[in-house]
């Protein structure tokens, strides 16, 4: 084949051309890469300094405390069992600070019925001469009660954020603090991460909030009835309520909550004491409706 001028050289232009348009194709994507971070930062410096995230923080702090609290005073209750097993209380705290005021060898009533109360402390009283429990060495009795002084210290410092809640919660949503309740309020938004988020969701969406297992399993089987309820439950109006009619009062909290929400977010304006008042109205509504429903059945059920 005979050779042709030039031909060698448009190869090689072709091959510099290609190189060239890679090398953009680098810039570029290191240009867009770069802007991508910088957004990206920026993103992650603004939901840092919103204070949802310390809101969202102290909440689950709570929680974690919580659940610490009552594990370890399980823990105490078996090892203090050892020593005393006729000790009972009403809760974990009780427990802790009778345990730490309990000398089998020299009891006091009146220092025992101002944890316990006076029937228990004479139960108590009456019980230690014949008690079951063991003698422990003074070494072994001290590292038990160190266990009760660093639980009553945790629920000391579970009471201190509790009021830093309150504090916070009161700032970032005063209107959803109206109507639900600072604890409520806290941990909705630390359940969503922001109340920005929180204030584009439905009412509908906060009102199982808490509760998406119960709605993937009715998701997942239809014969599963849906939750009526999630976070909002301890909500006293609806927890104290008969079961028939949690679901419209949940309802009915989740719409004001949601108003409120939007409000908090956005407009910053003070609705809650009228969101507070028609809840309770709507409330009164529901329970007179199911009065009424059970007098209907009684009178149904009575012969004539």
């Amino acid at each position: 084949m005979p050779f042709q001028k030039g031909r060698g050289r448009g190869r090689q232009g072709d091959r510099g051309e290609r190189r060239g348009d890679q090398r953009d194709d680098r810039d570029e994507r290191g240009d867009r890469r770069a802007r991508f971070m910088k957004r990206s930062r920026e993103t992650v410096m603004n939901a840092l300094r919103s204070r949802d995230m310390l809101l969202a923080s102290v909440t689950k702090s709570m929680d974690d405390l919580d659940k610490i609290i009552n594990l370890l005073g399980e823990r105490l209750e078996d090892w203090y069992g050892i020593y005393l097993p006729e000790l009972k209380a009403e809760d974990k705290i009780q427990y802790c600070n009778a345990a730490l005021v309990i000398d089998k060898e020299n009891l006091d009533e009146k220092v025992l019925a101002s944890v316990l109360g006076q029937k228990k402390a004479s139960e108590l009283m009456a019980a230690v001469p014949s008690s079951l429990g063991a003698k422990l060495s003074i070494k072994d009795h001290s590292e038990c009660l160190s266990l009760a002084r660093m639980i009553v210290s945790m629920e000391k410092l579970r009471k201190d954020y509790d009021g830093y809640q309150q504090e916070l919660a009161k700032e970032l949503c005063p209107n959803m603090t109206e109507v639900g309740g600072a604890d409520i309020a806290a941990k909705l938004v630390s359940h969503v991460g922001s109340l920005n988020r929180l204030a584009f969701l439905p009412a509908s969406a906060i009102q199982v909030l808490g509760a998406e297992k119960a709605l993937f399993k009715h998701l997942k089987n239809k014969r599963i009835p849906p939750p009526k309820h999630g976070i909002i439950f301890q909500h006293v109006k609806i927890s104290a309520s008969p079961k028939a009619v949690r679901g419209k009062i949940a309802r009915a909290l989740a719409n004001k909550l949601c108003l409120a929400a939007k409000a908090d977010a956005f407009s910053k304006r003070p609705i809650g004491a009228g969101l507070k008042k028609d809840f309770e109205a709507r409330y009164a509504q529901i329970m007179q409706e199911y009065e009424r429903g059970k007098e209907k059945e009684k009178a149904k059920a009575t012969p004539a």
